[in-house]
């Protein structure tokens, strides 16, 4: 009977110490952020450990992400894409390598491209109006989140409070595309034109101060440009397997 006690526990110890090894020569992990999705890129996430620190990287890749916004009260259609790119330094406060809670300095960089099409109202005359919007984003931030290992590879990784400062150039433009309609605008429309964008803008409390907006009666075109700093949070979540 001790014998048989005695190897049972043999085996077990050569198991936990073979586990050990095997997680202790895990040095690397390849990770996917289903959030990015909803910006329009595939997010792929990579990070090389080294002890207790490690580097990481992501990019963005571009995906189609269709969103309907309220634009002069009525539901306008848009086509997100984005291109993105992230480099960070992570240190881990626990013992153990691609493990526990972690802060990371990070860089990034972002830039989205959208199109959509919606209808306003100009002077009581409806309006078919096609939008293009070009935001592009350079910014730094400080990532506090935790990562687990679950078995011997699987990995959860959650940032969840990283403030950044990002910045920012955002182009947006709306041009008329009215059926049957090639005059110029009026001045009540021109008007008109540049007050729904203002509306729009005010949803978003960092670039209503700082953005200019103009309207080409001409070209029937209203265009609404922004330039300065943009703080903003990441939270988010990975999932992927250390190799």
């Amino acid at each position: 009977m001790k014998k048989a006690q005695l190897l049972f526990l043999t085996i077990c110890t050569m198991y936990f110490a073979e586990g050990q090894e095997a997680a202790n020569s895990l040095n690397t992990t390849l990770k996917w952020g289903p959030s990015g999705l909803i910006l329009g890129n595939i997010s792929l996430q990579g990070e090389y450990s080294f002890g207790k620190q490690s580097l990481t990287a992501k990019i963005g890749i571009p995906v189609n992400s269709h969103h309907t916004l309220k634009y002069d009260g009525r539901d306008a259609e848009f086509d997100m894409k984005a291109i993105s790119f992230l480099a960070g330094y992570r240190s881990y406060f626990s013992k153990k390598k691609l493990k526990g809670l972690y802060f990371e300095p990070y860089f990034k960089y972002v830039h989205q491209s959208s199109e959509g099409s919606g209808i306003g109202k100009f002077s009581n005359r409806h309006v078919y109006l096609n939008f293009t919007n070009e935001y592009n984003g350079i910014g730094l931030g400080i990532q506090l989140g935790s990562q687990f290992l679950i078995g011997k590879r699987f990995i959860i990784d959650f940032f969840f409070l990283g403030p950044e400062i990002n910045s920012a150039s955002n182009d947006f433009k709306a041009i008329e595309n009215s059926p049957n309609s090639s005059w110029s605008w009026t001045s009540a429309e021109s008007k008109d034109a540049e007050w729904d964008i203002r509306s729009f803008i005010k949803k978003f409390p960092f670039l209503k101060n700082n953005t200019i907006v103009r309207a080409d009666a001409t070209n029937r075109t209203v265009t609404a440009n922004f330039q300065g700093a943009i703080p903003g949070i990441r939270i988010g979540l990975a999932l992927g397997v250390a190799l």
